[in-house]
């Protein structure tokens, strides 16, 4: 028809351009996703950085120690999910698996016993003191600190501020029916030559003066499951023997129900103070 456009009613295919017309092709966003892992990666690292600048020695030792210990990774995830509250804080490790009515009653004891030790209003017991939750229970590790010793030096007897910090702790481990193991550590520093008390007479006797302690606080005596002395041989700090942080009591509050292991799970060697 007359003054009609020509191109009037043609129906243009799928895929046919129009003369003269470019297409806009699709643009990717895979730069976005790179982007993205860049800016994450960065951050992590400034952030790992930072902890690393702020912490003590001794909390990068501490460090050091739970990724050298038994269980800092458990049933396929990092139980690492404590802070460092406040600066120099305690190190505490709530359990990441599922629905474990035992593990978090241990829990809730080691955050008590966090608050007792932090009423303390010690000036480095927040260095000293290392508590996690594993696959035997709940870990209380007590280190001595250059500037203050938990014994006299070679000897048993406690200094005033490990009494309180084991006051503290009893204070919330007399409500737990679990059963406690004591553990005693020394350095490699040794005795003179042809003496007949040595780091394993000195490791067991500070293990049971922290036992008299803790019954003293009230404690049962029954509720020991045992009191051990390791001597200088399983290090808390292996390239450093000599080191305060290998100067240490452990004190576990057994599980009386451990966890399952999931298929596939390397047993448990039962020592979680072993760090070498």
């Amino acid at each position: 028809m007359a003054g009609q456009d020509k191109g009037a009613g043609k129906v243009r295919r799928r895929g046919q351009h129009v003369a003269g017309h470019v297409p806009h092709g699709h643009h990717g966003g895979a730069w976005k996703v790179a982007y993205a892992d860049f800016t994450t990666a960065m951050m992590a690292f400034f952030l790992l950085m930072w902890i690393l600048a702020s912490s003590s020695k001794q909390q990068k030792e501490a460090i050091a120690r739970y990724f050298r210990a038994d269980g800092s990774v458990v049933d396929g995830g990092s139980q690492a999910e404590g802070t460092f509250e406040g600066g120099p804080g305690f190190m505490y490790n709530p359990p990441s698996n599922g629905p474990d009515l035992e593990g978090k009653a241990l829990e809730a004891a080691a955050q008590e016993v966090r608050e007792e030790l932090q009423q303390l209003d010690l000036e480095n017991v927040s260095d000293q003191v290392w508590i996690s939750l594993g696959p035997d229970g709940l870990v209380i590790e007590i280190s001595d600190d250059p500037k203050d010793e938990l014994f006299t030096i070679g000897g048993s007897k406690m200094n005033p501020e490990f009494e309180k910090i084991l006051g503290a702790v009893s204070h919330s481990l007399v409500k737990l029916p679990n059963r406690v193991r004591l553990e005693g550590y020394t350095d490699a520093r040794q005795y003179p030559a042809g003496a007949t008390y040595t780091n394993w007479e000195l490791s067991a006797d500070r293990a049971n003066a922290a036992r008299r302690r803790l019954e003293g606080q009230g404690l049962a005596r029954d509720r020991f499951d045992s009191v051990v002395g390791y001597g200088d041989g399983r290090p808390a700090v292996p390239t450093d023997r000599l080191a305060p942080a290998n100067r240490r009591i452990t004190i576990t509050v057994l599980r009386q129900h451990p966890p399952t292991p999931k298929q596939g799970d390397a047993p448990h060697s039962g020592n979680t103070s072993a760090r070498g």
